[in-house]
């Protein structure tokens, strides 16, 4: 570690400590402001690898080079590497043996894995919100489907990927099922990469609107054949059509 890591690292710690002691810190105006703690600077990290992902800077497959993103990012080596280890745990990232991190790829027969499994955990999540007899959980469904129209408007990129991966959380929070959401991060993980390159591949925001209108209808029909065709359409009928344009390997 050179001295200018040191010292980076040594700012960051100094922070944190004055974080613990309550001390605020000043801006260059003077305003005291409060500084970033720990997991905030990870998160910071975090956040701007998936942007990077999403807008297509970053593809499937594309090694990670932790020094550049030190200095990208103005961070110390050891909380960069802390957001990368939380990335490739919750699978944004594959670690390889001497040849470091990369970002997941995008194969055909993954593709069909995932969607099965988001098939299968979707369905679950749906029969729990229609089976709540209060109609608690699908008003919480109709917030995430208003969110979700609202920000379909926009032709930024990141908010449209966002937007969507925000609506399908709405699926499983609105079902209240507390597994579902510990395993949400992985499966927000293979959501962002597929819909990563699905955004960067085919864009076309109307159609993604239409196909997730129709499996709001389906679901409030109640009508469990009606919901499994829906999410069929949605979901399995997408990955195969993505897997067509999608290489064997990215490496």
């Amino acid at each position: 570690m050179d001295s200018s890591e040191i010292a980076k690292d040594d700012i960051e710690r100094a922070s944190a400590g004055a974080s613990r002691s309550g001390a605020p810190q000043k801006s260059s105006g003077g305003t005291a402001q409060a500084p970033a703690s720990n997991t905030e600077r990870r998160q910071r990290v975090v956040d701007e690898i998936k942007r990077r992902i999403v807008v297509g800077e970053i593809r499937p497959g594309q090694r990670i080079i932790e020094a550049e993103l030190t200095s990208s990012l103005d961070v110390s080596r050891p909380t960069a590497r802390e957001a990368l280890n939380q990335m490739a745990r919750d699978g944004f990232l594959i670690q390889e043996a001497y040849r470091g991190l990369r970002v997941a790829d995008i194969q055909s027969d993954s593709l069909l894995d995932i969607a099965r499994i988001r098939v299968a955990l979707d369905t679950e999540a749906i029969s729990e919100i229609l089976a709540d007899k209060t109609g608690r959980r699908m008003e919480a469904l109709e917030d995430a489907w208003r969110t979700f129209e609202k920000a379909t408007a926009e032709s930024d990129p990141l908010a449209l990927h966002e937007a969507h991966v925000r609506f399908h959380r709405g699926i499983w929070e609105a079902a209240d099922n507390y597994l579902l959401m510990r395993i949400w991060p992985v499966m927000e993980a293979q959501m962002t990469i597929v819909l990563a390159y699905d955004q960067f591949t085919r864009t076309n925001p109307a159609r993604a609107h239409a196909i997730h209108a129709a499996l709001m209808r389906a679901i409030r029909t109640g009508d469990p054949a009606q919901i499994r065709t829906a999410l069929d359409v949605h979901t399995m009928d997408s990955a195969q059509e993505l897997a067509l344009l999608t290489p064997e390997s990215t490496d």
